[in-house]
């Protein structure tokens, strides 16, 4: 997280100064910052209470915290103490706003110098549940957004990091308690905050159209200091991307900022990343320059990172200049440095790891705590209305007993009246009664007539369907037959002529294995004896001259000469033996590759070593292929690497097996690896059902993963 302008608020009332961010290396200004700032505090502690004097109050606690923020070292504390005592105050006062800055003061010491990220979640976590009760206009909820996505990029929840530096974005657009350029600053640091998460995501176009905005917000506001890390900030995206040329541009306008400003780390800083741009184009005098410029200042103020970014720019510069004796120096305190930052940074990564479950602890806690609250209230909102309930039902019983009576009384008036009207309506329905049971009758043999008729045509009409379905089904049952004879009859043939044509290529894969190894013995047969004898016979030939009667300079073309001769020669012997070593074909790769090994190590500068515990007897092909890229790539590194030492090792995964062939060189760009050499190991990687991978990069070293399925028709082991 950039810690720049960070929550420089608008002074300037109460008596009090504005915050100018960008004088905070001067000494003489800080002190006297705090001279006021102690001044008016002992004159407010003297007034009586009212409104306006308990915000002075506030505000003298709230301006020392800020002041003490900015400054370097163990001042830094006196920062928290205000910010404990501003939060107390506050609440006395009954005064939420200063609370939730005093907060927010808290929440950066935690979060910044104390990397206590839980601690610092809790107090975010507070402050957010007070800034629902303020406006929206004075309330600080885009500071408690702003930590949240720091944390949330902590937890590499780059999502809810996002969304937090955009709801930031937002909630300063309505803050009205800020002061224009504060708002400026602010929002130029949660833009560039956004390019961060974009840049980690792999969005380089969005992450660098937020860094140039961020750029100019802090142009407009007129802050040096801001805008020097913004262009600092494009510099390293632009080297990270390899161009170097829009880097330097970035990289000086930063390191004018930095000088105007007096600031030390921000040049040296500037310096290195410098020296990094002009070694990687070519100009390794400015490299020197600045890389030594930056490595004096890094070592009187013990700045480690920027020391080894130094140091690591220095031995590549040093190299390009071919100066190896600068260069190994430079190489052997870079490596120091590194192994210490790797220590370093690995304690720091099990911190991390730490703190995110401590995070997501306090998290936890927080979801149960809300969890309990909102079953608490769903408990009090349920017994109201069971309350409610209760009292609506009393009321509805003593209507419903009133109610009762007047029915009754108008009941029985009812069935006196009924009692009447019901001996009439027996009358009168039990002729009804008789009428319709004689049209029931009648109707009902007409029905039975024509539900008899439709009966009969149905089930003639079905046993006609039923025959016709019949015939059809097994017409069908017939062509089934046929269908299902004549494709087992072609999947037969299908198998046969698969079959047929598996051993055909079995036969021309091996046809092709004993051409090559013909081939490859009549190669190394010619070379040994015709090249070899010519090269025996120019070799006697100049013993047989004297050198003792030639002159100085043709004395040394002699020795040049026969010098030439015996390497070719022993050249000759070595290529004609391992384009197809005996023991290869009878013993197999690994006692092959013993061999090739030991005959590296009697006759180059090179250490090989090799490690072939876990490799099985392969067969021929496999074997013959995978010598072949041995030879390759021992071949490459000898002449390309500028190795000191290279391993050939043997890893069995479950039913996969890797032939690791590696060097500590100079390394190579992966994209670039084009050549016919590597397109040969392709090819044979291609006839053995295998891949691989290249893992390279400059001054790193190059390491080979080839990878092979271990299955009954390759292994033989």
């Amino acid at each position: 997280m950039v810690g720049w302008c960070f929550n420089c608020l608008g002074q300037g009332r109460f008596g009090l100064p504005e915050l100018n961010f960008d004088r905070r290396g001067d000494t003489v200004y800080m002190d006297s910052l705090l001279s006021l700032g102690r001044a008016h505090l002992k004159t407010s502690q003297g007034s009586p209470r009212s409104l306006r004097n308990d915000t002075l109050r506030l505000e003298g606690l709230r301006f020392m915290a800020l002041v003490f923020k900015q400054m370097r070292g163990l001042q830094r504390d006196s920062s928290f103490l205000y910010a404990k005592a501003l939060e107390e105050r506050a609440f006395a006062y009954n005064n939420i706003l200063y609370a939730v800055r005093a907060m927010m003061l808290q929440e950066h010491y935690m979060r910044i110098i104390k990397d206590d990220y839980p601690k610092a979640l809790q107090i975010n976590q507070r402050a957010s549940e007070l800034c629902v009760k303020l406006p929206r206009g004075s309330s600080p909820r885009w500071q408690v957004q702003m930590n949240m996505g720091d944390i949330y990029l902590l937890l590499k929840e780059y999502d809810h990091a996002l969304l937090s530096y955009e709801l930031s974005l937002k909630f300063l657009g309505v803050n009205t308690s800020l002061t224009p350029k504060n708002r400026k600053l602010l929002t130029s640091q949660a833009i560039t905050q956004i390019g961060e998460v974009y840049e980690i995501r792999g969005e380089y176009d969005k992450a660098r159209q937020q860094y140039e905005t961020s750029r100019q917000i802090a142009q407009d506001a007129g802050s040096q200091v801001n805008v020097a890390y913004a262009n600092e900030r494009l510099g390293d995206f632009a080297l990270s991307r390899h161009q170097a040329g829009q880097a330097i541009v970035f990289f000086e306008n930063a390191l004018s900022g930095w000088t105007q400003l007096h600031d030390r780390l921000g040049q040296a800083s500037v310096w290195a990343r410098l020296a990094e741009c002009y070694t990687l184009s070519n100009r390794a005098d400015l490299a020197i320059e600045f890389g030594e410029k930056a490595l004096t200042i890094a070592r009187e103020e013990n700045y480690r990172r920027i020391q080894q970014i130094a140091t690591q720019a220095l031995y590549r510069a040093y190299r390009l200049a071919n100066k190896p004796a600068q260069a190994l120096s430079m190489y052997e305190e870079y490596s120091l440095l590194r192994d210490s930052l790797t220590t370093l940074k690995r304690v720091e990564e099990l911190s991390t790891v730490q703190k995110k479950y401590d995070i997501n602890q306090v998290r936890a806690e927080a979801d149960k705590e809300r969890f309990i609250q909102q079953q608490q209230l769903i408990n009090v909102r349920r017994q109201a209305e069971i309350a409610r309930l209760r009292a609506e039902a009393e009321r509805e019983q003593l209507a419903g007993e009133t109610r009762m009576n007047q029915l009754q009384q108008r009941i029985e008036t009812e069935r006196i009246r009924a009692d009447s009207q019901k001996s009439r309506l027996e009358q009168r329905a039990h002729i009804d009664k008789l009428s319709h049971d004689i049209e029931q009758q009648s109707l009902m043999r007409a029905v039975l007539v024509g539900g008899v008729a439709m009966l009969l045509g149905f089930l003639l009409v079905y046993y006609r369907k039923n025959r016709l379905i019949y015939r059809q089904k097994r017409e069908i049952e017939g062509l089934n037959l046929d269908l299902e004879d004549k494709v087992i009859a072609r999947t037969a043939e299908l198998k046969q002529a698969n079959d047929q044509l598996r051993a055909k290529n079995r036969e021309i894969e091996e046809a092709l294995l004993k051409g090559q190894t013909l081939e490859r013995k009549r190669m190394a047969a010619d070379l040994h004896d015709s090249l070899g004898g010519l090269l025996a016979a120019i070799k006697m030939s100049l013993s047989a001259l004297n050198p003792s009667h030639m002159a100085d300079r043709e004395q040394e073309i002699y020795h040049n000469l026969l010098n030439m001769t015996k390497e070719a020669f022993a050249e000759v012997r070595y290529l004609s033996h391992n384009l197809q070593p005996d023991e290869l074909e009878k013993q197999g790769l690994s006692e092959a590759l013993t061999r090739l090994v030991g005959k590296l190590n009697l006759t180059q500068n090179i250490t090989f070593r090799l490690d072939n515990a876990q490799l099985p007897r392969l067969d021929k092909t496999t074997e013959f292929n995978l010598y072949s890229i041995c030879i390759e790539l021992c071949s490459n590194i000898l002449r390309h690497s500028e190795a000191t030492e290279a391993d050939i090792l043997f890893r069995r995964f479950n039913n996969e097996l890797n032939m690791i062939v590696k060097d500590n060189g100079c390394g190579m760009d992966p994209s670039d690896a084009t050549g016919m050499g590597l397109r040969n190991i392709q090819a044979r990687m291609d006839l053995i059902r295998g891949r691989y991978e290249v893992h390279s990069g400059m001054g790193e070293g190059t390491t080979f993963i080839f990878i092979l399925p271990v299955s009954s028709d390759l292994a033989t082991v």
